[in-house]
């Protein structure tokens, strides 16, 4: 009995330590499922707080939504904002509030140079930012080169640029262009020529000599229309018309609303004939014509960015066949701030331009600016010729000239003219016949012709001038 008691203790006390030793090794955790985790495995009860980096996520653009109106003058240019294109101008980019704010803004157009800009910043929400890029003509130009029989002539671009022959104008802006050659004592020159981009075109002015030449005064009901004589624009009616030869000469009128008035007339030496058609209303009308003047004049005019001509002193830069649409206008000159702006024409109807240019600060050089009545008069400035009325002379160092026209049949006329930098001075010369009257105006005989039909071109293909 006493060993059998003695048995159970010790069988008592050796369950007892084994609970203990296992309550030891788990670290005093109950073990809820002994049945499935070994009593030798360690399970601690509190794990240690570990650093967790953060995770690399994009970041999306919050706060609200903003915009960039891009305009460009003129209108139409594609529009990449930040690389991605949006659109021909004027275009609206919309933009995140919080979005990167550093920008890249690019314009192209063709016929004028690319455009680009950066801007930092972005619009609050809802607000817009406006950006109007004001786009250059490239800079797609030609050469002219001119030689004449005799050589020696003065040769003048545009009425405005001169030299003497044989001579290259270079530089010349892509479009057409009047050359006009002079030499004492032979008959004037004159040329229209087109000049296409990193080409040179050739005028071989072959003078004739000279004999005493006749005056052609021309108006028309309603006046304002456009003047051509021997196929050279001369002016709006009412004008006089110097320095041609005797004989037969043909002349068009074309005013916008009415058909084109052509005839000839016969000239005179030393005598003016008069001439004074009355237009008939086009009662289907297919073109608008456009007159631009500048103040002051020798401007050089661009239309949608390309070169159509120069402005001159009492005759506006003309063009008698103008599509309906709306049109770009780049009017620049030396020394004086460019004026861009827009213009839509209607079919049947004229347009008269008037543009006046702010002079830049500190100019260095003046100008003068002559006209005649007639036209076609020689101009010398201190005693060198320099073309024929009307004309502008630019790029004068300021100071004292003396200005002197003459014309075949009428008394020499001549004035001392002071020019002050950055100002052009206007000079308007009536000439008298050297004998009053030389003759007795008569009315020409008028041989209707043809009314020519004008073919659909473009603005910047219509009739210059």
């Amino acid at each position: 009995m006493r060993s059998s008691t003695t048995f159970i203790i010790v069988i008592l006390l050796v369950a007892t330590a084994a609970v203990s030793s296992a309550m030891v090794s788990t670290g005093d955790v109950p073990v809820v499922n002994p049945g499935t985790l070994p009593v030798t495995q360690a399970v601690p009860a509190t794990l240690p707080a570990q650093p967790v980096a953060p995770a690399t996520l994009p970041v999306i653009p919050g706060g609200g939504t903003g915009y960039f109106s891009i305009n460009s003058v003129p209108s139409g240019g594609e529009v990449y904002f930040d690389g991605a294109y949006w659109g021909e101008t004027p275009a609206m980019v919309t933009v995140s509030t919080t979005g990167n704010p550093d920008h890249t803004i690019r314009i192209s157009l063709p016929g004028y140079e690319e455009w680009s800009d950066s801007y930092y910043g972005n619009p609050k929400d809802g607000q817009t930012i406006p950006i109007t890029a004001q786009l250059t003509p490239s800079a797609q130009t030609g050469n002219i080169q001119v030689v004449s029989t005799p050589s020696g002539a003065l040769v003048t671009l545009d009425r405005s640029r001169s030299a003497n022959t044989p001579y290259t104008f270079t530089n010349i802006p892509v479009g057409t262009h009047e050359i006009t050659v002079f030499m004492s004592g032979y008959q004037d020159f004159y040329m229209d020529v087109n000049v296409n981009k990193g080409q040179t075109s050739y005028v071989n002015a072959v003078l004739q000599p000279a004999v005493t030449t006749g005056t052609l005064s021309v108006s028309s009901s309603p006046s304002g229309a456009a003047v051509y004589v021997d196929g050279s624009y001369r002016g709006v009616t009412s004008t006089s018309v110097g320095n041609l030869v005797p004989g037969s000469h043909s002349v068009q009128l074309i005013l916008a609303g009415y058909q084109d008035w052509t005839g000839t007339v016969t000239i005179s030496a030393g005598a003016t004939t008069y001439l004074n058609p009355t237009l008939t209303v086009d009662q289907q009308p297919k073109y608008a014509t456009a007159s631009i003047t500048s103040n002051p004049p020798g401007a050089t005019v661009y239309s949608n960015g390309v070169y159509i001509g120069q402005t001159s002193a009492g005759s506006p830069l003309i063009f008698t066949q103008v599509n309906p649409g709306t049109y770009s206008l780049l009017i620049t000159k030396s020394g004086y701030q460019d004026y861009s702006g827009t213009q839509t024409v209607v079919a049947g109807q004229n347009y008269n331009i008037a543009v006046t240019l702010n002079s830049v600060q500190n100019p260095t050089t003046g100008g003068i600016s002559v006209i005649s009545a007639p036209s076609q008069a020689e101009v010398y400035l201190n005693n060198a010729f320099r073309g024929l009325t009307p004309i502008t002379l630019d790029s004068l160092t300021p100071g004292s000239y003396t200005v002197l026209i003459k014309l075949s049949g009428y008394q020499d006329w001549q004035v001392t003219q002071q020019v002050t930098a950055g100002q052009t001075a206007q000079i308007s010369a009536t000439l008298i016949p050297v004998s009053q009257p030389t003759s007795t105006p008569t009315q020409t005989g008028l041989l209707p012709l043809t009314i020519i039909a004008a073919l659909g071109v473009l603005f910047i293909a219509g009739r210059r001038h």
